[in-house]
């Protein structure tokens, strides 16, 4: 079947943003020990593609032993996105990805799906002057999965003419468990975090012959 739309995440699949958004994770946990922070940084790595408010609720539960409040957990996800916005806005494009858009903009749909809060994307993507590539952006919340699904019905499209390309596995779950198509982008000597059976591209260069094929 041919490729009818394209869903992208955005850290780590279009713009080269992971390291910045880990430095801003680590920053929150410093100040409990090195244990706590590299605890933290890892449960981040593991969970790219979940909303940071997830993220930042395990690893004051699970790591610090905490039962934070809703209005705790907010503060530090707001924390969090000032820390990052202008550092993604600045941040370079992963290879490939900007040549691509040029490429596929006004051949089929191309869509954001993104764990980044709603309103901080659209800034973020309004500052890198990406606006007019995407039919649609959708932030958190809700989940990849909840995103994925409302795409393909409202859209009414076939889930396995639709690709979606992440970084993490998140994405890749949200992907299949909508019968839609999945590639990962997997940097050069990162380790691949997908089933062996996945698609993987190291940059978005090689895409274009993905959807050719």
């Amino acid at each position: 079947m041919s490729v009818s739309a394209i869903l992208f995440d955005f850290d780590g699949t279009l713009v080269e943003s992971l390291d910045v958004k880990i430095s801003a994770f680590a920053s929150l946990y410093r100040r409990y020990g090195e244990d706590v922070e590299r605890a933290a940084v890892q449960h981040y790595r593991e969970h790219s593609g979940v909303s940071r408010l997830k993220r930042i609720r395990h690893c004051h539960e699970q790591i610090l032993g905490q039962t934070p409040s809703e209005a705790e957990i907010n503060a530090l996800g707001d924390r969090f996105g000032a820390m990052v916005e202008d550092k993604v806005v600045a941040a370079e494009w992963v290879p490939g990805a900007r040549e691509l858009l040029e490429a596929q903009l006004g051949v089929r749909p191309l869509i954001i799906a993104s764990a980044t809060p709603q309103e901080e994307l659209e800034r973020i993507i309004e500052k890198r002057g990406m606006r007019h590539y995407f039919d649609s952006i959708f932030g958190s919340p809700p989940d990849k999965t909840e995103i994925i699904r409302e795409i393909v019905a409202n859209r009414r499209l076939e889930p396995e003419g639709v690709i979606m390309i992440g970084d993490g596995r998140a994405d890749y779950e949200a992907a299949i468990t909508n019968g839609v198509r999945f590639v990962g982008r997997v940097p050069t000597d990162h380790p691949n975090p997908f089933p062996e059976d996945a698609a993987v591209i190291p940059d978005l260069s090689s895409l274009t012959r993905f959807i050719q094929r």
